[in-house]
């Protein structure tokens, strides 16, 4: 029955009880943890007015994708009535191996209107091929043809809600999991602020991620192409109100909300399969992505610009291809390999967390018991991933000789490395030495470095108890032995091939979704056996209440934790913005004054980022040798001109690098062991006058965790800050809370007062 045949009253309560529950929420969590000076009302207008304005560009951009994959879809996905569920997953996919494909080709880089006309070009072109989908007579997008929301769509409305406001806030605010968005400022949003100032999208020495597929990374370059605003990238992405940098938080919580509703239509496949009644296969489906959507590490990754939230949705569109009957099996091997490869290109832990599930599935829905049909399956669903993830094994090729450097480095290629760098990537990319197995087993399930952390709430809970039902059940057992097998694979990959880190297993999501979908079928069915129609209708009810405690129960816990995120006061940085960090909100009240005021603005800057980009203002013309070296610090988004290797002409006087990467300084300890004048003056040759050092961080790469450049040892640090020889002033600093006097903490700027006319003729520098 088509969704015109219904009542009116049954077409829009769903969608009126959703959208006003929406509201409620967003506006009750931006109202709540704003600072005291800042009144209440401020919090929802600020969050309204972000999605209107960078949000509407991100929703443009992911549909723009849905309707370029219109005719993949036709032509892979035809007859199934998954098909426009596939394409949702798919166009997202698509638009991110487009986003990266005009990135290397420079088609997204540098100022003028060439960048503007292609970002929304293509997007434009898909928005038309959508919309033409939608009002064509005989359309299958038409609007009488969409699902009718159902009022049980209500468990979503937390999840979302609480999505929305942190992907308001701007990357820093918010999540001490993440260290304050840690690895969005060091590449995930860094890189496309290079590539966006540089010629193109291309692997730089100084950034080791750059190295990687970066397909989620050139869709926050693409979304800066289509932003209003400045003409220059770096200004228009951290100047001003920051639009592009929040709208790239949208667009991943658009990523993570595409992932929820595909998880959603895997859930409705599998109670299909089992034969559950329409009733509880709509809900069990609406459940089964509220679970994936509302989970805490969702919340958490989907608010940032991170790229977990886009694996998941391939994950899911994986999985759903791969088991779905219809297609026949060139296409959904196709399908299945093309969703891997995507989810690969968004982080290459996919092909060990996602690829065995899928693959499970696919060789599952293999027709025929014969050998034959599994080869034809592994090889076309081994094609499809290639054609997804070619590009990044050619550039990377070209770029370093290894194609997925700087892995496997040191069989197929180290690239600018030396083999020191290679070995401490190596042995920081494993698991610690010495840690048998039933440390690990330990690890995974005990620990907060595992499954046990926070962010997963009750995650292992359904797994287990999903896991018992749908294998206890005989309809769901063959799915539900795969589906666990698939996640036992995952287990043993994390244990054996990575650091272990416990948003790696986030992963795991899907296919909890997929066994909690499989055992509340099952519970249905086992609570109304016996029973007429009739008379089962209110155990069903009940029993799919229970099932919802679950993505509630989820959505409790991100609340909770968002709650109480620095100190109770969430939303402290909500209304003022990216301009907080970068010190843009200061801009103006510092250029009228003078004297004494001046200086009392500059003692109220609240980050050295904004000390830098509002004192020094490296990013002023003229400023050639009065550069800035990050030292120990690797996340400069919120830095004027740390642009790394801009175009010609652009030289960048904000100098970076990140752990693993060579270190200037350490090339100086090197060149003149015992010599501090001779590193300032190595510093001094390529350009830099002041040098930020983060003890801090230095403390924990350095003398704990041993990631940094084996050269800078604590011993040689000191000597260097310490001795007169250096020629270093302290300009200022930034301690630690609670740091006694005279204790390197915190973050300090020091300026090199040495000069050398030609520090060549000595033998010492770069």
């Amino acid at each position: 029955m088509h969704a015109s045949a219904l009542p009116l009253k049954s077409r829009v309560a769903g969608p009126l009880a959703l959208g006003g529950v929406l509201g409620v929420l967003i506006a009750g969590l931006s109202w709540t943890g704003l600072p005291e000076q800042v009144p209440g009302m401020f919090g929802p207008v600020t969050v309204l007015s972000t999605v209107l304005s960078a949000g509407l560009v991100a929703c443009g951009y992911v549909l723009g994708g849905v309707g370029l994959a219109r005719p993949l879809a036709a032509v892979l996905a035809a007859g199934s009535p998954n098909r426009h569920w596939l394409q949702l997953g798919l166009g997202l996919g698509l638009m991110l191996w487009l986003s990266h494909m005009l990135g290397m080709l420079g088609l997204l880089s540098g100022e003028g209107v060439w960048p503007r006309v292609v970002g929304w070009g293509v997007a434009s072109a898909g928005l038309m091929m959508l919309l033409d989908q939608m009002v064509r007579p005989g359309g299958t997008l038409r609007p009488e043809r969409w699902p009718v929301l159902p009022v049980s769509s209500l468990v979503w409305a937390p999840g979302l809600a609480l999505l929305v406001v942190a992907a308001c806030n701007p990357p820093g605010a918010l999540w001490r999991s993440e260290f304050g968005a840690f690895d969005a400022l060091s590449y995930h949003l860094q890189l496309p602020k290079e590539w966006a100032a540089g010629d193109r999208l291309w692997p730089s020495e100084h950034n080791v991620y750059s190295y990687l597929p970066s397909l989620v990374e050139a869709g926050y370059l693409h979304l800066g192409a289509m932003m209003p605003g400045l003409n220059e990238p770096v200004a228009r992405m951290i100047g001003g109100e920051g639009m592009w940098i929040l709208g790239t938080q949208l667009l991943h919580g658009l990523c993570a909300i595409v992932a929820a509703l595909v998880s959603g239509r895997l859930g409705w496949a599998l109670a299909e399969r089992v034969g559950a009644p329409a009733l509880v296969r709509r809900t069990i489906g609406v459940i089964s992505g509220a679970l994936v959507l509302c989970t805490p590490w969702t919340i958490v990754v989907g608010s940032l610009a991170y790229t977990e939230a886009a694996l998941l949705a391939m994950f899911a569109g994986g999985a759903l291809a791969a088991m779905d009957e219809r297609l026949g099996p060139g296409r959904r091997a196709v399908l299945a390999g093309v969703f891997v490869g995507l989810a690969c290109g968004c982080k290459p832990t996919a092909l060990l967390f996602a690829g065995p599930t899928v693959g499970a599935l696919l060789l599952m829905h293999a027709p025929g018991p014969r050998i034959k049909p599994w080869v034809f399956t592994v090889l076309l669903g081994s094609l499809g991933g290639l054609l997804a993830i070619g590009p990044w094994l050619v550039r990377n090729a070209l770029a370093s000789g290894n194609p997925v450097f700087p892995f496997a480095a040191s069989v197929l290629g180290s690239g600018h490395w030396t083999s020191e760098q290679v070995a401490r990537h190596a042995a920081n990319h494993h698991a610690p030495p010495g840690m048998g197995l039933g440390d690990r087993v330990m690890r995974l399930l005990s620990s907060a470095y595992g499954l046990r952390h926070e962010q997963y709430a009750i995650m292992v809970l359904v797994l287990a108890l999903g896991c018992g039902g749908a294998l206890a059940w005989k309809r769901s057992r063959g799915l539900a032995a795969v589906v666990l097998a698939g996640t036992v694979i995952q287990a043993v990959c994390w244990m054996g091939l990575t650091h272990m880190q416990s948003r790696f297993l986030m992963t795991m999501l899907v296919p909890t979704a997929m066994v909690l979908a499989l055992a509340g079928c099952g519970l249905v069915a086992w609570v109304s056996r016996g029973r007429t129609p009739e008379r089962s209708w209110g155990v069903t009810i009940a029993a799919l209440v229970v099932l919802a405690l679950a993505p509630l129960s989820q959505a409790g816990r991100s609340i909770l934790l968002f709650l109480t995120e620095d100190g109770g006061t969430p939303n402290r940085l909500l209304v003022f913005g990216p301009g907080a960090l970068t010190g843009a909100n200061f801009a103006g009240e510092l250029a009228r004054s003078s004297g004494q005021e001046r200086e009392a603005i500059i003692d109220r800057l609240p980050t050295p980022d904004a000390y830098l980009n509002l004192v020094l203002a490296p990013q002023t013309a003229g400023r050639v040798g009065e550069g800035v070296y990050l030292l120990g610090d690797s996340t400069p988004l919120y830095t004027f001109n740390a642009v790394g290797g801009a175009r010609a002409g652009v030289a960048s006087t904000v100098v970076y690098h990140t752990t693993w990467d060579a270190s200037p300084l350490g090339s100086a300890m090197a060149a003149a062991p015992g010599d501090p004048r001779a590193w300032s003056l190595w510093l001094r040759e390529m350009g830099v006058r002041y040098v930020l050092v983060n003890f801090d961080e230095l403390a924990r790469l350095v003398t704990r965790d041993r990631y940094y450049d084996s050269r800078v040892t604590p011993e040689n640090l000191r000597l260097w800050l310490t001795s007169p020889s250096s020629g270093l002033e302290r300009v200022r600093a930034w301690p630690s809370p609670g740091a006694g006097e005279g204790v390197m903490s915190g973050r300090a700027l020091v300026r090199i007062t040495i000069d050398q006319p030609d520090v060549r003729e000595s033998g010492v520098g770069p």
